[in-house]
């Protein structure tokens, strides 16, 4: 091994917090101390008797096993591009022979020297996300990232993704791909570190600024090369330091484990591969590139509805949800966070609550409602997935256990707090 330069020398107080009996405790003991006094940033081991230490002295963030070290250097150095199985990630130099398909043609006409610019596109080989139904393009986003020297956005000296070209094409209006379009943007900047997402828009489009806007997106007037008045919406990925409002859809993707209860929603495999497509535990299928899976329009959003029986009258705005996949699936990877609950019988009322957001059918909806307990109605927002699920030998090792998650089930603190010591959430998204 390289020895480490000019190693800090470790204190009576350090040895009598952690113990030192064997000449051996003293090497574990010199080199947590390193880590404690910041001259290394993290500590891979696989010895218990040093993770022990390490609670002793709040280090635990720092102490990792191989597999969380790995996962560690997988977020710092490697992007995996976020995937959807209803959309294709390329480069836009795999479509620039597709430029004069019938699709374009808008974008021509509000733009003259579109065809130029798409090309200009395929010579830095910009990256998009497109959506094919029966082979033509229906649905296309390009996005960049931008240096300040090319952005020149007010007050702004990093670097950004900006999205570039945003169209859905009329045959798939109201399918929600906007929304799908935003939450691979967001994960997107998450994952690449970048601190701000834009786009510009014509005042026009209402429908886009209101979505964008929803979540979080701030808005100014520019007057752009041809004299035009522009939109410019810009939303930060700063973590802010605290939410105002608990865990609001403005701050999503971030949020706040703290002054919340945590739920166990249990959601069966037929269902859970409909409402989180792209999760890692649902395959790609032939049928993906299809009007049918297309139309599962739950599987597109961020803001979905999970609906039951089961009652629990402790859940709130805010609250987090952590789905277990039963049966073939065996554990929890999506979380999201519940922007509403209801308890009601009255199916107009469900319908217009979960319309686009929910895997029931009308008629399992009012065969729901003519029961004769209410239905549960769960308003929820996806914010990402475990990258370490927690599988099924670790969940039976919780004390919130005890009814097997067979039904919505408040997970005790103490069973969090053991699930986040193990590196299972994202820090990223969160703000303590």
């Amino acid at each position: 091994y390289t020895p480490m330069p000019n190693p800090a020398a470790l204190t009576e107080e350090f040895k009598n917090i952690v113990g030192q009996k064997k000449v051996n405790d003293e090497v574990d003991n010199i080199q947590l101390f390193q880590v404690q006094k910041g001259y290394v940033d993290y500590f891979i081991t696989e010895d218990k008797g040093i993770k022990e230490k390490a609670k002793k002295i709040n280090l635990t963030g720092k102490v990792l096993s191989i597999e969380d070290g790995l996962t560690l250097l997988k977020k710092l150095h490697y992007l995996v591009i976020p995937q959807h199985p209803l959309l294709e990630e390329c480069s836009v130099r795999e479509v620039e022979s597709e430029i004069d398909q019938p699709f374009f043609d808008s974008l021509r006409e509000g733009y003259m020297a579109f065809n130029d610019w798409f090309l200009k596109c395929s010579r830095e080989n910009r990256k998009c996300y497109l959506l094919r139904v029966e082979n033509k393009i229906t649905a296309l986003l390009i996005y960049h990232r931008e240096k300040p020297s090319s952005h020149g956005l007010p007050n702004i000296s990093a670097d950004v993704i900006k999205m570039c070209t945003l169209k859905v094409d009329e045959t798939v209006f109201g399918y929600r791909l906007g929304e799908l379009f935003l939450n691979k943007m967001f994960e997107l900047c998450i994952r690449s570190s970048v601190k701000y997402l834009y786009l510009t828009v014509f005042p026009h489009h209402v429908h886009l600024i209101n979505l964008l806007s929803k979540y979080g997106f701030i808005r100014d007037e520019f007057t752009n090369k041809e004299g035009k008045t522009e939109n410019r919406i810009i939303k930060s990925f700063i973590k802010p330091l605290k939410i105002n409002e608990t865990n609001s859809i403005i701050s999503h993707p971030f949020y706040t484990d703290n002054g919340v209860n945590k739920f166990v929603i249990p959601i069966n495999p037929k269902f859970y591969y409909t409402l989180f497509k792209d999760g890692s535990f649902r395959s790609k299928t032939l049928f993906d590139a299809t009007e049918s899976s297309l139309s599962e329009i739950e599987g597109n959003t961020i803001s979905k509805a999970y609906l039951c029986k089961s009652k629990s009258l402790s859940m709130k705005k805010g609250d987090l949800l952590l789905f277990y996949g039963s049966k073939s699936i065996g554990s929890i990877e999506p979380i999201g966070v519940l922007d509403e609950v209801i308890y009601t019988k009255d199916i107009n009322l469900i319908c217009e609550k979960v319309k686009r957001k929910t895997v029931y059918s009308d008629t399992d909806l009012s065969e729901m409602a003519n029961g004769k307990k209410d239905v549960t109605v769960l308003i929820f927002r996806l914010l990402y997935y475990l990258e370490k699920p927690i599988k099924q030998k670790e969940i039976k090792l919780l004390e919130s256990y005890n009814n097997k998650f067979q039904t919505i089930t408040l997970l005790k603190e103490t069973d969090y707090n053991s699930l986040k010591q193990k590196k299972h959430f994202d820090e990223r998204y969160i703000i303590n």
